[in-house]
């Protein structure tokens, strides 16, 4: 999972085991030393794969049909956002 790929991004279901993997790496490497600093997060975070599935996550679950403290919906940030449609 690289920030600024040119590598097409998977399909959503590679894209979860990705996601989880990583998942899974972070807790071990945090579980075997408690000290352990993740310095590269916001590049994790910020990943394309990561992103599309967090919004899966999100615009499928029950809450995602009202809006939020920020008055924002889902319907909204999908219409103003600039992901293409395939990754919503």
């Amino acid at each position: 999972m690289a920030l600024n790929s040119d590598k097409s991004t998977p399909g959503l279901d590679e894209a979860r085991c990705r996601v989880l993997s990583l998942q899974r790496k972070l807790h071990r490497w945090s579980q075997s030393n408690v000290h352990k600093r993740f310095d590269d997060l916001f590049n994790l975070v910020c990943d394309r794969t990561t992103l599309e599935v967090a919004w899966d996550r999100v615009s499928r679950n029950r809450g995602a049909r009202t809006a939020g403290v920020d008055g924002a919906t889902r319907r909204g940030v999908y219409r103003t956002s600039h992901l293409d449609d395939d990754a919503l």
